[in-house]
Order: structure tokens, then C-alpha cells, then sequence
């Protein structure tokens, strides 16, 4: 992806979720009425205005950075535009949830985030998160680490034979521990650590990277999901398996996304699920 993306365009992606998140998605949280609130394929699948005005305001402020890269968006995913961008000449696409873990959103729950993914040929190479409560900024190169940012705090959480590693790169971890305060897990049948009805697929993965969790299993994969949430586990050193094999992840893919905390807990999920 030379000359596409550069390090300094993070910091411009930093400001932009900030932005959306002070001045679009956190006026409306805590403050929605049903005049802001929409069913799409059932009663649990949401979209709220603040997810449409902040699809609207990313993808303008991602096009002002990169205007010859296609785009597409969770609420805009059905629109004609976005089907023509789709097939451009671009190699390059962003995918984009506004507001991932709607539900979460719409009962108060803090559980919710912004996911970004820059994609080379479908495959996610850069991808960001960003969790308005917190005020934690995520991001990921398609390497070996992944860093998590709050304030002036910055750190690298990686993983070395299995094994977690947190190591701050300025300041502190401490912010972590708001992060997951009240982050609910249960047992499965395995005796295995999962999340307890999370309902938002950014946070489940950076609680797997920071070892919160052993593994996330997640079927009906999306290009605005599975992009940014492939990338995150496969950086932080996480054993990622497509559909029981070991493909690369494009945002055309479908079928299952299995992310484990380590190999040994991969070979006891395998066989069973």
C-alpha cells in the first residue's frame, strides 16, 4: 500500500472520530427519541440518526484525505452510489460502522464504537477503533502489535507463544481497567472465557487481544465488521480461522470468523464447533 497511507493520516483518522464522536454520536446518547430510532431487517437490528450523520460526516472527511478510494458504509450499503464505488478502478476501499453495537447504544449501554478499515484488493490492511465513553483511540497496521491510545497514555499489546503482552509505549495501562470495568464473560461449555452478550464486535476484539476473553466465533460477516475486527486479531497475534481454514479474510468473505486467544485454545475449539 505504499504511498497510499501514510502514519500521519492516523492522526488525521484520530481527529476525525473524535470529531464525529463529541459533535454527533454522544449528543444523541442518552438523548434519542423513537423519532431517532429505525428498524432495518428486524426488531433488533437498529440504525439511529446518529449513525446516518455520522457515516455522512466520516465519509466526507475520509474522501477530503483520499478521494480516488471507494467507500462502504454500513447505512449506505444499499444505496446505488455505493454499489457503482465498489467497482472502480480503486484497489483501495474504506469499510465503515458508524456505530458499531447499536443496540448497546440506543439502551444506554457503553459498549459502542467507531470502526474504520482501509482495504487493499478486499484485503484490510490499516483499520482504527475508537470508543466515545472511554475516549480510547485503537489502531493497527496488518503487523504484529496493535496500540491503544488515551490521552497522553499509549500502548502496544502483542503476543508472544500464546502469551499477552501490555506494555505501555508512554504513560500507563491503567486506562484498561475503565475500559473493561464492567465488561461481562461467561463460561461456555468447553470451560472456555467468552463474552456475555456484548453485542458489539470491536470491543469483543480488543478484549481478546488484551486476554479479557478466549476466543469470539461470529457468523453473517459484514465488510464494515470483519474488516477492522479480522485485522485487530490477527495483529495482536491471535489465531484467526476463515470457515475452518486457514484463507485470508477479504470483505467479500462469508461464512464463519473464528479468533483465538492462543493455538492451544484454537485446537480445543476446532473439533467441536
Amino acid at each position: 500500500m505504499e504511498n497510499i497511507f501514510q502514519e500521519k493520516d492516523t492522526q488525521y483518522i484520530k481527529k476525525t472520530l473524535e470529531s464525529v464522536s463529541k459533535n454527533i454520536i454522544l449528543p444523541f446518547y442518552g438523548n434519542l427519541s423513537k423519532e431517532h430510532i429505525f428498524k432495518k431487517s428486524s426488531k433488533n437490528d437498529l440504525v439511529t440518526e446518529a449513525d446516518k450523520l455520522a457515516e455522512i460526516f466520516i465519509k466526507s472527511k475520509l474522501f477530503e484525505r483520499k478521494k480516488d478510494v471507494n467507500f462502504i458504509g454500513e447505512e449506505s450499503y444499499d444505496n446505488e452510489l455505493i454499489k457503482e464505488t465498489k467497482n472502480t478502478y480503486s484497489p483501495f476501499t474504506w469499510t465503515c460502522d458508524p456505530i458499531d453495537g447499536t443496540n448497546n447504544f440506543v439502551n444506554n449501554n457503553d459498549k459502542f464504537c467507531t470502526m474504520i478499515s482501509l482495504c487493499e484488493n478486499k484485503i484490510p490492511k490499516y483499520s482504527w477503533l475508537y470508543f466515545p465513553i472511554f475516549e480510547i483511540f485503537c489502531y493497527c497496521f496488518d503487523s504484529k502489535s496493535i496500540i491503544l491510545c488515551y490521552k497522553n497514555n499509549r500502548i502496544s499489546v502483542y503476543r508472544e507463544k500464546g502469551i499477552v503482552n501490555i506494555v505501555p509505549i508512554t504513560g500507563s495501562t491503567l486506562f484498561l481497567d475503565n475500559l473493561f470495568s464492567n465488561f461481562q464473560t461467561r463460561k461456555d461449555s468447553y470451560g472456555l472465557i467468552t463474552s456475555k452478550n456484548l453485542k458489539c464486535a470491536g470491543f469483543e476484539v480488543i478484549a481478546l487481544a488484551c486476554g479479557k476473553i478466549d476466543y469470539l466465533h461470529h457468523f453473517n460477516l459484514t465488510p464494515w465488521d470483519h474488516s477492522p475486527v479480522y485485522n485487530f486479531a490477527k495483529s495482536s497475534g491471535c489465531k484467526v480461522v476463515l470457515n475452518g481454514s486457514k484463507k485470508t479474510f477479504n470483505f467479500d468473505t462469508k461464512g464463519q470468523l473464528l479468533c483465538t486467544s492462543s493455538n492451544f485454545i484454537y485446537n480445543k475449539l476446532i473439533n467441536k464447533l
